[in-house]
């Protein structure tokens, strides 16, 4: 939670507290308008609100303290026992009923005190785990990176020295398509976010550096329907998943072998990747794993919350994963 909205919430309980107060003096004053106070009806208002200010913030400071050290408990015990019987004394005058109902109201306000704290604290724990699974996953990603760029580099390598000698032009684009894709790598993927424009981009290349690396030119379908406009998204969620697909594929030539599809409607976005496997006995079976798979998962989870659905599925001879997404724009 924001420092904004916890202050926030502090002035709206206040607020709630001020309209509370004022409307329990005029309900007395109805059935007693010769109380000694019906003059000075604000004033007491104000009172009770210095009082409640002081009861709320003693309980809910001094609760940082007093988990620091036993005695600290002690003391702030003490100190709160003092404020209730220096604010029923004066009512010690008139009767018990009268003390009880000026000691109990601030007992109330200590025990709001108390959960306020501990509300707050758990607000504030929430945050830093999230900061920390967010400092994990980015540390994973480096990981994913260190792992993905070496494989994909060999090979994508080898591919263009081999067309060096018979397509100098196209191993010139390959070249230039491959610096476009580890400087993404590198340093697009340390913000949280990049223009969507700019991750279809970088699809687009990734997708033609793996061309090379199979047979035939309806190998890999790809098709883009809608217009990315000013939406932004998590950076490298789908070479991952794209790059699963690749190495799991039954085989490196024919057609429609991997098919990806990407649908934008405003700010739902759908990417669906689906490959054929082998699935003939024998061979091992694809699963739902692997450190990309798994990072995105995490990814999605932190800056996605109730904004994201992935599907996994079998179908046959073919492995399918959805990927839906609400995004933001900039």
């Amino acid at each position: 939670m924001k420092k904004s909205i916890e202050i926030g919430i502090h002035i709206f309980f206040w607020l709630v507290f001020i309209i509370y107060i004022f409307m329990l003096i005029m309900i007395y004053l109805q059935g007693n308008p010769d109380a000694p106070f019906s003059q000075h009806l604000y004033y007491v208002v104000f009172l009770e609100l210095i009082m409640g200010l002081i009861f709320f913030y003693t309980t809910f400071l001094g609760i940082i303290l007093a988990r620091r050290k036993k005695e600290n408990l002690i003391i702030l015990a003490v100190i709160l026992i003092l404020l209730l019987l220096i604010t029923a004394y004066p009512a010690t005058r008139v009767g018990f009923w009268q003390v009880m109902s000026s000691v109990i109201p601030h007992v109330l306000i200590i025990f709001l005190a108390l959960v306020f704290r501990k509300f707050s604290d758990s607000v504030r724990l929430e945050n830093e785990k999230q900061a920390l699974l967010l400092q994990n996953t980015q540390s994973e990603l480096v990981l994913l990176k260190m792992q993905v760029s070496p494989h994909f580099l060999f090979n994508t390598l080898n591919n263009i020295d081999y067309l060096i000698s018979n397509d100098t032009r196209k191993a010139s684009n390959s070249i230039s398509k491959l610096g476009d894709i580890l400087r993404y790598m590198i340093y697009d993927t340390e913000v949280e976010k990049i223009p969507l424009s700019k991750e279809l981009k970088h699809i687009e290349d990734y997708i033609e550096l793996i061309r090379l690396r199979t047979y035939g030119p309806d190998y890999l379908k790809y098709n883009v329907n809608g217009n990315s406009g000013n939406l932004q998204i998590a950076p490298m969620l789908f070479i991952p998943l794209i790059e699963n697909a690749y190495k799991h594929s039954s085989k490196k030539e024919g057609e429609n072998v991997i098919k990806i599809i990407i649908d934008i409607n405003e700010k739902n976005f759908s990417f669906t990747v689906n490959n054929e496997y082998d699935n003939s006995p024998g061979e091992k079976s694809v699963t739902a794993g692997g450190i990309g798979l798994n990072l995105v998962r995490r990814r999605l989870d932190l800056i996605y919350p109730e904004k994201h659905t992935i599907n996994l599925s079998q179908d046959k001879n073919r492995y399918n994963v959805e990927l839906k997404l609400i995004l933001d724009g900039y």
